[in-house]
């Protein structure tokens, strides 16, 4: 019988002050933009759900690391190392939620909504915090989100991307 997996407490330590220095500045920088809880409500209830649940299978993924070696996937021989394959994996995840929520990326910042900002900002620091990889917190965001638009977005929420994927196969 195969021991228990042990959490790396140093990991776990350096990712908690990595989600809540990034979330500060993240709060902080939001405070100085004209957002409504209204716009940050709509922007995580009109996020597709095959989204949601890539985000939740990107969390388990990155915090599966903090407690067992993936071999080929990092480690000191390809000189990464687990918190910064986090990060990688949140980079990735915040880079695709604001492709598939916009349609597009773009290197300014004014070009988004910032509901759409800051909803795939809270989604990649999800990804990134510690021992969220046991709860779907990030489902049960966007459903109190869908409860609280009366299901308003529940047709683009389901909307597949035939089209986009098509159109990023194809480039």
């Amino acid at each position: 019988m195969n021991a228990p997996k042990k959490l790396n407490n140093v990991n776990y330590l350096i990712k908690l002050v990595l989600v809540a220095g990034l979330g500060g500045f993240l709060l902080r920088w939001a405070t100085g933009q004209n957002i409504t809880v209204s716009q940050y409500v709509e922007a995580i209830a009109k996020t597709p759900i095959y989204v949601i649940i890539a985000i939740e299978i990107l969390d388990k993924l990155s915090d599966k690391m903090d407690y067992e070696f993936l071999g080929f996937a990092y480690g000191s021989k390809f000189g990464l190392n687990k918190v910064l394959m986090s990060l990688i994996i949140a980079g990735i995840g915040f880079v695709a939620v604001l492709y598939f929520m916009t349609g597009t990326i773009t290197m300014t910042v004014g070009a988004y909504n910032t509901g759409v900002l800051l909803a795939a900002a809270t989604y990649a620091l999800y990804i990134v915090a510690p021992e969220t990889g046991d709860d779907e917190l990030i489902f049960f965001l966007w459903l109190a989100a869908t409860i609280a638009t009366s299901g308003q977005y529940l047709g683009v929420a389901f909307s597949l991307p035939i089209a986009k994927l098509t159109m990023l196969l194809l480039s």
